[in-house]
């Protein structure tokens, strides 16, 4: 029952809610027909009828004013046949096509001229119109204008003598123009409109590869060979049975990735770190993201190339030894970095007198066991070690010498040690405060926090390889 009572209740909003609609629509309509505007009270009143078909002022209204809502739109109509603007006719006479159809759904009948078939003819001359101007322009050989006055003729009455194959064959003829004088942007241009026009066309899709192909071939010559692929590719897309076609795409696939080493880096610092550890790691981070147009040499290669010139110590080799090296291997280019600075610091131990009030049980003066404090002295001692690398990586061309990519990054990382000195029994310090009394007197090695920080200047280095090969 509450159900019921619900659903009656959201039906009676939705009515009020369509009633106010109407009575504002209505209103309107009384105002445009006394402002003259005679056509938008019309169709203000047919809203208003949409939303209520029972509303009797609106429809009273409407059958005064539709009359003259209706001789507006004919008169616009007939200046404009009178000045030959055959396009703007037919949209005139379409919107009183429909505006009557509306009013007809209401029952608001009365007598007109036969609008259905001054529409029809409009749109003959329409076609007409725009079909001598591009018979004009076809022998002009203007060829785009002339495939869109084609079209337009089109769109008034389908294929108005052969307009749609004229508007067709016009872009390929355009197409087929610029492929000729070696223009193949504006040849895919031309053929891609055509194919927009009539889809899967097979002339339009064989001289649409034909374009993308030779704009393929014309960037390999230039040696942009990723933009070459692309256009190959494109060109396979709409010729996918051209052998032709995809040897070439494969030849400016092969030309469009490079062949990359990442060298072991080269330590220029006293300190001993493993140039070699940090350029596998950094092969690791880049290889993961699977680059399209990098093939990378695996890492014991790289360092089997570099051992032929450094045996083993990297900070040694320098960079026109590693270019007559890349260029040995057949590299297009390669990473190397440097190890720059290392800087450590140790700070002095730093002690600080600490106590705690242990609870104890005590008699108290007549005997009784009475819950009690006892204050513990210890001490906690701190010694702190900051460690600060820079680190450096090139990306090298090996045909010109050329720096292609310079980055430099800075880690840095702060260690401390934490431990209690105290004689007693360790029950005597606070539970949190008991593992300081094993724990390292002494912060971690160098080399440890080394390893933790050039991991994360590698993860920092990967990203901008993979951009820069990306």
């Amino acid at each position: 029952m509450r159900q019921f009572t619900v659903s009656i209740a959201l039906i009676s909003l939705v009515l009020l809610a369509g009633c106010s609609a109407s009575k504002q629509a209505y209103k309107k309509a009384k105002e445009y027909d006394d402002a003259g505007l005679f056509v938008e009270s019309a169709e203000a009143d047919l809203k208003a009828l949409d939303k209520n078909p029972k509303y009797k002022d609106a429809k009273k209204h409407l059958r005064v004013v539709a009359p003259k809502a209706y001789d507006e739109l004919l008169s616009r109509a007939e200046n404009l046949e009178r000045a030959a603007n055959w396009d703007q006719v037919v949209l005139e006479y379409k919107h009183l096509d429909h505006l009557l159809n509306r009013c007809h759904r209401h029952g608001v009948v009365f007598e007109t001229v036969n609008v259905k078939r001054r529409l029809s003819q409009s749109r003959n001359k329409a076609a007409e119109f725009h079909h001598k101007n591009a018979e004009a322009l076809f022998v002009k050989k203007d060829w785009r204008r002339a495939a869109v006055a084609y079209l337009r003729a089109h769109d008034h009455v389908d294929n108005y003598k052969q307009s749609f194959d004229k508007a067709l064959q016009s872009h390929l003829n355009a197409g087929s123009e610029a492929l000729k004088a070696e223009r193949f942007r504006a040849a895919i241009k031309d053929f891609a409109l055509a194919l927009e026009v009539a889809p899967n066309h097979p002339a339009a899709r064989n001289r649409l590869a034909e374009s993308h192909y030779r704009l393929g071939r014309q960037l390999y010559s230039e040696g942009q060979f990723r933009k070459a692929l692309k256009q190959l590719q494109k060109a396979e897309g709409y010729n996918p049975d051209s052998p032709h076609i995809k040897q070439w795409a494969d030849k400016a696939y092969d030309a469009a990735v490079q062949y990359v080493a990442v060298f072991p880096f080269a330590n220029r610092t006293r300190i001993q770190v493993d140039g070699s550890r940090i350029a596998s790691a950094l092969l690791t981070v880049v290889e993961s993201k699977d680059l399209k147009f990098a093939d990378f040499m695996t890492h014991p290669e790289a360092v089997s190339v570099m051992n032929k010139a450094s045996h083993g110590e990297y900070g040694r080799v320098s960079e026109s030894q590693l270019l007559q090296l890349a260029e040995a291997e057949g590299l297009d280019s390669f990473v190397w970095g440097t190890v720059q600075t290392i800087d450590v610091e140790d700070g002095p131990e730093n002690m600080t007198e600490m106590t705690h009030e242990k609870k104890v049980t005590v008699k108290d003066s007549t005997g009784k066991d009475v819950e009690g404090s006892e204050t513990v002295y210890y001490r906690e001692y701190t010694r702190n070690r900051n460690v600060r690398v820079q680190l450096e990586h090139v990306i090298l061309e090996t045909a010109t010498g050329k720096i292609l990519d310079r980055r430099r990054f800075t880690q840095e990382i702060n260690d401390v040690a934490r431990w209690i000195a105290y004689q007693g029994s360790i029950y005597d310090l606070p539970k949190k405060k008991r593992v300081l009394l094993d724990a390292p007197r002494t912060p971690r090695p160098v080399p440890a926090l080394l390893d933790e920080m050039t991991a994360g200047a590698v993860e920092k280095m990967g990203r901008e390889v993979v951009e820069f090969y990306r």
